[in-house]
């Protein structure tokens, strides 16, 4: 059996992977955080996300529930309605994020000669601002 633990196998490597392909997608966390709210059908997830589309909506609800963080009922009305909700899984893994989410800070980035913004002002999301502050000062 392959070890999971990091250093030990290429097990959490996949998992770690795999993770990072369904979180990385568009409007992913955005649907999580609506879904942490309250329960919503897909009508009312489109509205509240301003800019997304119908497509990639659909894809990330699929990914969710193909991750079980989400799951779907359907009830047989006329017109059928559609609920998306969190599963318990879903709540224990967004409550997660939300105690990643409160570690983070957006700070300025001060624009200068070789800044990644190119010389606009930027803003960029740190765990450490004096570390995020000296990192940005090699880059100039």
């Amino acid at each position: 059996m392959t070890e999971t633990r990091p250093g030990g196998g290429e097990a959490w490597q996949r998992r770690w992977h795999e993770l990072h392909g369904v979180l990385s997608g568009k409007w992913t966390f955005h649907v999580l955080r609506l879904l942490d709210e309250e329960d919503a059908g897909f009508n009312e997830l489109k509205r509240r996300l301003e800019g997304t589309t119908a497509k990639t909506l659909s894809e990330r609800l699929r990914e969710l529930r193909r991750l079980g963080a989400v799951e779907r009922e359907v009830r047989p009305t006329s017109p059928p309605t559609t609920t998306y909700s969190l599963t318990p899984r879903g709540r224990r893994f967004i409550a997660l994020l939300r105690e990643m989410e409160s570690m983070v800070d957006i700070v300025p980035c001060d624009p200068c000669e070789g800044d990644p913004c190119e010389g606009e002002e930027c803003d960029v999301a740190t765990v450490d601002e004096r570390a995020t502050a000296a990192a940005l000062r090699d880059l100039c």
